[in-house]
């Protein structure tokens, strides 16, 4: 029984540990795509860093931390803004069809995110799903006029 109670308690410690690296590398990112200075590279990472931080989030509803979980999500959209806004700088049609892919694939992991969510949850998670949307819509109108 003691061994039991060791083992789980060292799966415990892993599950926190890669939960606070995941943090830190959200944060690390962040800090890069503000250092990037190449408008092509800065939407890949805004991207990268997007999908990281929608990660989180669903980690975070899942554990029932709400508020965590809406940060995350605030997060994932300023970097999807900054990405449609180095999209506008770099003018090459084929990082708008990436960005435009990525954040359709967002769409709906964002749907199945809402489908797992109590409904007296979902506010700040649907208002999030109308900004992707907004999004998408940019960066469709950018795929067509490039």
């Amino acid at each position: 029984m003691s061994a039991f109670i060791t083992v789980a308690n060292r799966i415990e410690v892993v599950f926190i540990f890669l939960a606070c690296a995941s943090l830190l590398s959200a944060q690390s990112l962040l800090t890069e795509l503000k250092a990037e200075h190449d408008a092509g590279k800065r939407s890949e990472l805004a991207l990268v860093f997007a999908d990281t931080a929608f990660d989180n989030a669903r980690d975070f509803y899942v554990k029932g931390d709400f508020e965590k979980g809406d940060a995350q999500l605030e997060d994932m959209t300023t970097a999807l803004n900054e990405c449609v806004g180095s999209l506008a700088v770099a003018h090459k049609a084929k990082f708008y069809k990436k960005a435009e892919l990525k954040v359709a694939y967002l769409q709906r992991r964002m749907q199945g995110l809402l489908d797992d969510i109590a409904l007296q949850q979902r506010g700040w998670a649907e208002q999030t799903q109308r900004r992707l949307e907004d999004i998408h819509d940019k960066l469709l109108d950018g795929v067509m006029r490039k």
